[in-house]
């Protein structure tokens, strides 16, 4: 993928562009799979985090600072998250009783699944050091050629030649052949891609706001609907939806879009030309506080309002 196209689809999908964040899934999902299961030795498992990977991307996408940079940014997530689950184990502590009084709800067959799918391909991998591991396996894995797997990992392309090379050189040739073939078996399908969307479909961001009550008026005054939902008050327009919930404390109300290097909305909705117009001509008769824009023209317009609280809110269309 290209620098431009890359960028281009993250400032889509901050706009909340679900096609365009589904097709950055679809170029990065062996990449960071692959990453992942470098670190944790179990394909299952590895799915499971990069999935995790891409949600984390999708509700964080407006602390990325470089739109050209998103596959790094979310491999680095990835591996944070195996780190998180390593912590998280180390915790664990129970007897050889309660593990033996406690049910497995996992069946048989998949147990013997689970310890035979990595066994084959990392008793080809476990002597290298991790960061051999994790080029071999976005090389197999992901298809990325070393140029690529700099760039993702961010360190410079002669390191990456060299890491290729020295894991070749260590790994006999039949053992290259059998990761070749069971990365080529386990790669990821469309099927992850439709898994990933169908989580950030029901993703919403949450407003911790002073009075619901005022905000609810707010809202409906310019136009958005609100719903109680299991005692949780949704508000949506345009595709875009989030939730008002009571902070314990004012200074608990922290807007994403006053965080420094973030960016100038804290959820964006689409609208078409005509309900644009309508929208900033309300807001204007309501006295709402417009903090960017308008900005008017054939190819593409909108503004920004603040609310109650300080969340700014914009339109385009």
């Amino acid at each position: 993928m290209s620098h431009q196209s890359e960028a281009e689809l993250v400032r889509r999908s901050l706009y909340g562009d679900q096609d365009a964040f589904t097709e950055l899934v679809r170029q990065y999902s062996n990449a960071v799979y692959g990453a992942a299961y470098s670190a944790v030795n179990d394909f299952h498992l590895a799915q499971d985090i990069a999935q995790e990977a891409f949600v984390k991307a999708w509700r964080n996408l407006g602390q990325l600072q470089d739109g050209e940079r998103f596959g790094g940014w979310v491999i680095r997530i990835a591996s944070n998250l195996c780190k998180d689950y390593f912590r998280k184990k180390q915790l664990i502590v129970r007897s050889l009783e309660e593990a033996a009084n406690t049910a497995d709800t996992v069946s048989l067959d998949e147990q013997v699944e689970r310890n035979s799918d990595g066994q084959a391909v990392w008793k080809a991998l476990h002597g290298l050091e991790e960061i051999y591991r994790t080029s071999t396996l976005m090389y197999y894995i992901g298809g990325y050629n070393s140029r690529e797997i700099s760039e993702l990992l961010d360190v410079p392309l002669r390191t990456t030649e060299s890491r290729l090379r020295r894991a070749k050189t260590m790994l006999k040739k039949e053992l290259i052949e059998l990761v070749e073939d069971t990365a080529q078996e386990k790669k990821l399908t469309e099927s992850f891609v439709e898994k990933v969307r169908a989580r950030i479909t029901g993703a919403s961001v949450t407003f911790l706001v002073e009075n619901v009550d005022a905000s609810v008026a707010f809202y409906e005054g310019i136009g958005f609907n609100t719903e109680n939902i299991g005692g949780h008050i949704h508000v949506s327009h345009g595709g875009a939806t989030f939730i008002l919930h009571p902070a314990k404390r004012k200074a608990d109300i922290h807007p994403n879009s006053a965080a420094d290097g973030g960016i100038y909305f804290d959820v964006f909705c689409y609208t078409d030309s005509e309900g644009l117009r309508h929208l900033y001509a309300v807001s204007q008769e309501k006295g709402v506080e417009v903090v960017n824009g308008p900005h008017w023209s054939e190819g593409w317009s909108e503004f920004t309002i603040r609310d109650l609280d300080g969340y700014q809110v914009a339109f385009g269309g």
